[in-house]
């Protein structure tokens, strides 16, 4: 049967049909822009890599001048970024001459003339060596007042009635707390304190008197590092660095020079990072004395423990966001710049220990960065988190470190592109490999991207341009995944304590309710559904409105509508939160509960509160250990709430598919043989186009049966190598009044494509 164009009424079960058969309907070819045509065959050099430059010798002018060309004309690099090295104390050399002496500036005016030669970029790397905020040993050298420190607590147990008296242990107190080793009670005992000295009548029973010091903490790098939480430090640090830069190369910022980047600044191998002010801060943001509550952050110290702990670690991520990010922030647009950089661990399951709070820590950063190190797909479940603050913020490019640490052996040209594309899928669009260094032959930080490398030079070059084709499609617009995650910061937060017996590492002690990271994989490698981390305080703002039971991101470019809502397995939510998400639900909307339900609040005194919410919403008494495997509440609305116990693939996308019309859907769903490589995609939309990249970064073919909300006439863009052809035999069909089109997708390993629509 030949179906022509015509509008006519059909039943709805023809229209299913339509859906998954070959008629279609055809349409006059429509071309795309000639530029982007040509620019994406010869992609600008804005969007082609810029990696690491590790100078791990003496530079000098003609050095720089040679690697500066290869790097352009051998491996296609856009632009590098000078990464200082420190010497080590192994004998492994540091850069020559000195980080910021008058001869390094020279060099580096040398890097500046070379650029401007071969159109290349150099974007500024803050530090001699990493961590930032060093100031290559200035900061510890001319400051040490101003360097990191950390909490210490010292404590003694003590039987009642009894009589204490013992001086006040080396460094700044901040609290000094007595606690009752069977009832909990807690005694603030600073009345007590008198000329250095703590003396205090014990009651009876078995008391823990501690006290809670700031001291002056130790480096594991070649300096000390600066107090990120202190702006004063801070800004002593941006003086002794940023303005040297400014002071010698400022006719270069904002043309050769476009970008900063910063380097780890968080709490990496210093979990109980702390900083002068926090009592105060504490207080303007709680609204009580944090000092009777010190225990809190080692011990269990009753009902409040879950609330006291969210408040410190969250009062604690305000510093950190509000310190060196914010003000490296100002600077660099103070000056026509763009900074990108990142804490560590941004991909670990808890940001606790390690950058505070990720989406806070971005708030000021003008291109969120994910640094994708270690081993190939290391923390890969945690990436979203990086692009969904992007998202929040309405920020058009999200950057990424990438391959560094990677094993040199395991390291061959397609996983540059293995790892490329699966951050790529997942809202990554700049790339700074990791990386070229000054001399080859001492490379302590595998793998070597660069064209001194025999094994990878051949294929640079493509790579590059595959890059650049990428990121040029990639960059900018608006992003379609109509799933909303609630990123568990509560939980994180109210679980989280300082010397855990059982912490296995940083950035990894999470309590086992806490599976949001395997959601986030069961719904991008599985599922294979786009989605949205959301953070539960930003829920709050207006920018989230609640509309015919859906979830609207009200930005000036970067909308999103979400229509449905996952709370990840935790005890701890914030009541205000819920009542908001309860709004949700009363007007309509999805929420998919994948774990254990919350019963617990952020707030002090509000638990009954959040059981009762919790009861309204999914009709479960959240402590109920005994709850079936799925359980769905409704209400005359139509809104739906669904419980699932334990969540895997089967029962999150049955909750999905059945309530939910999704983008994209694969029929079938592929499966792969192997955790090597993954299928992934990502939707956006920009300057009218849909846009759609499709990455297989597997060692196997996948064929699947594509299917889009909306009428599209598509072209195939293929990031490889440059050409562009019109996908035909496309299926259009209607079904509930919404439009589809259907295409079949054929992706060979380690391979990817775009699919573009004017529509």
């Amino acid at each position: 049967m030949y179906l022509k164009c015509i509008k006519y009424k059909i039943s709805n079960l023809l229209l299913i049909a339509l859906l998954f058969t070959g008629i279609s309907c055809k349409k006059e070819k429509e071309k795309l822009p000639e530029d982007l045509v040509q620019n994406f065959k010869n992609p600008p050099n804005e969007f082609k890599p810029m990696p690491f430059w590790h100078i791990n010798g003496e530079l000098t002018t003609t050095g720089i001048k040679q690697q500066m060309k290869d790097a352009k004309e051998k491996a296609g690099f856009s632009g590098i970024s000078v990464l200082p090295l420190a010497p080590k104390k192994n004998g492994r050399p540091g850069t020559t001459p000195k980080f910021l002496s008058k001869k390094y500036l020279e060099r580096y005016q040398d890097v500046l003339n070379t650029a401007e030669d071969l159109d290349m970029q150099v974007i500024l790397y803050d530090d001699n060596d990493f961590p930032s905020g060093m100031a290559g040993g200035k900061i510890g050298e001319l400051f040490p007042q101003h360097t990191m420190k950390r909490l210490d607590k010292v404590e003694k147990r003590i039987e009642g009635p009894s009589r204490f008296k013992q001086n006040i242990p080396a460094g700044k107190l901040v609290s000094a707390v007595a606690m009752n080793q069977k009832t909990r009670q807690l005694i603030e005992l600073s009345n007590y304190i008198e000329n250095e000295t703590l003396q205090w009548q014990v009651p009876k029973g078995t008391w823990k008197i501690m006290f809670f010091v700031m001291v002056k903490d130790s480096y594991h790098k070649a300096f000390p590092v600066v107090d990120y939480l202190d702006t004063t430090a801070v800004r002593e640090m941006i003086r002794l660095t940023y303005d040297v830069y400014k002071e010698n190369f400022e006719s270069y910022f904002g043309n050769t020079i476009k970008m900063t980047f910063f380097d780890d600044v968080g709490f990496f191998k210093h979990p109980r990072t702390w900083t002068g002010l926090f009592n105060k801060k504490f207080m303007d943001l709680n609204g009580f004395d944090p000092k009777p509550w010190y225990p809190a952050l080692w011990y269990d110290i009753g009902p409040e423990t879950e609330a006291i702990r969210h408040a410190f670690f969250n009062t604690r991520a305000e510093l950190l966001a509000e310190g060196f990010p914010k003000l490296v922030g100002e600077w660099t647009k103070e000056n026509g710049l763009k900074d990108t950089g990142h804490p560590p661990g941004n991909y670990d399951p808890t940001p606790i220990d390690m950058n505070g709070d990720i989406f806070k820590f971005f708030r000021h950063t003008e291109i969120p960065l994910t640094d994708a190190i270690i081993e190939y797909q290391f923390g890969q479940n945690g990436h979203k988190l990086i692009s969904s603050a992007a998202d929040y913020y309405d920020k058009p490019i999200v950057s990424t470190e990438i391959y560094g640490a990677y094993k040199e052996q395991a390291f061959d040209s397609l996983m540059l592109y293995r790892s490329a594309m699966d951050l790529f899928s997942r809202g990554v669009n700049l790339v700074v490999p990791h990386g070229m260094w000054y001399n080859p032959d001492q490379v302590y930080i595998s793998p070597l991207v660069s064209s001194d490398s025999e094994k990878l030079a051949p294929t640079l070059p493509r790579y590059s341009n595959f890059v650049g084709r990428s990121c040029m499609l990639l960059q900018g617009g608006k992003r379609v995944a109509n799933i909303a995650v609630l990123y568990p910061f509560e939980e994180l937060a109210g679980w989280y304590h300082f010397e855990a017996p059982d912490n296995p590492r940083q950035g990894f002690y999470v309590s086992p309710e806490t599976n949001y990271q395997k959601i986030s994989g069961l719904l991008t490698n599985d599922i294979r559904q786009d989605f949205t981390f959301i953070h539960p305080e930003y829920f709050l703002d207006n920018k989230y409105k609640i509309e015919q039971g859906s979830v609207l991101l009200n930005n000036v470019t970067n909308k999103q509508k979400y229509d449905a809502l996952i709370i990840t397995g935790c005890k701890i939510i914030s009541l205000k939160t819920l009542q908001k998400v309860k709004s949700y639900f009363d007007q309509g909307g999805l929420v998919i509960s994948t774990g254990q339900l919350p019963f617990k609040s952020s707030e002090l005194g509000q638990d009954e509160k959040i059981k009762k919410l919790i009861i309204e919403i999914f009709n479960i008494n959240p402590e109920d250990t005994q709850v079936s495997e799925i359980k769905i509440n409704g209400n005359s609305n139509g809104g739906k709430a669904i419980y699932i116990s334990e969540p895997n693939e089967h029962t999150l996308s049955g909750a999905i598919t059945e309530n939910v019309v999704t983008d994209v859907a694969f029929n079938p769903t592929p499966k792969l043989s192997t955790n090597k490589g993954k299928f992934n995609y990502i939707h956006k939309i920009k300057d009218g186009k849909n846009i759609y990249f499709f990455s297989n970064s597997s060692d196997e073919t996948i064929t699947t049966e594509v299917t889009l909300q909306g009428k599209h006439y598509l072209f195939n863009a293929n990031p490889h190598n440059g050409d562009i052809q019109e996908i035909k035999n496309l299926t259009h069909s209607k079904f509930n009044n919404q439009e589809f089109t259907k295409a079949t997708l054929m992706l060979k390993p380690v391979s990817s494509t775009f699919w573009l629509s004017n529509q």
